[in-house]
């Protein structure tokens, strides 16, 4: 049986009282799949990074390894209303993650690439 392994882990450290910052880490083994097909077709409809992800020798999809960061700060709190604004970076190594290769019901699956976000949130 072939099965997939992931690991994660993250941490948080309080640096100030109203200041966080945290990081992540995911390891992913990948699936195994099934293709019958020509490797060269793969390489003509999803292009050459997705094939350097894809081991069709074992039947898998090679290992991922992204890296994950936040940081965010209290505006302002008081008994009734909380403010905090944060920003979060994903897969910040912009590892080409490839999820699942010619799955039964899923088909391809690629994750996001690097991505970073700000948002502000308010809380009464």
């Amino acid at each position: 049986m072939n099965l997939r392994n992931q690991r994660s882990g993250r941490l948080r450290y309080q640096v100030a009282p109203r200041f966080w910052i945290a990081g992540g880490i995911q390891f992913d083994s990948g699936l195994p799949f099934d293709f019958d097909g020509d490797p060269s077709t793969v390489l003509a409809e999803y292009g050459q990074q997705v094939l350097n992800r894809i081991n069709f020798d074992r039947g898998r999809i090679y290992p991922a390894f992204q890296v994950n960061a936040s940081a965010g700060v209290d505006i302002y709190r008081s008994e009734r209303v909380k403010m905090r604004f944060q920003v979060d970076g994903q897969n910040l190594n912009n590892v080409l993650n490839v999820i699942d290769f010619g799955g039964l019901f899923s088909g391809n699956a690629i994750g996001p690439s690097r991505s970073f976000a700000m948002r502000l949130t308010t809380n009464f």
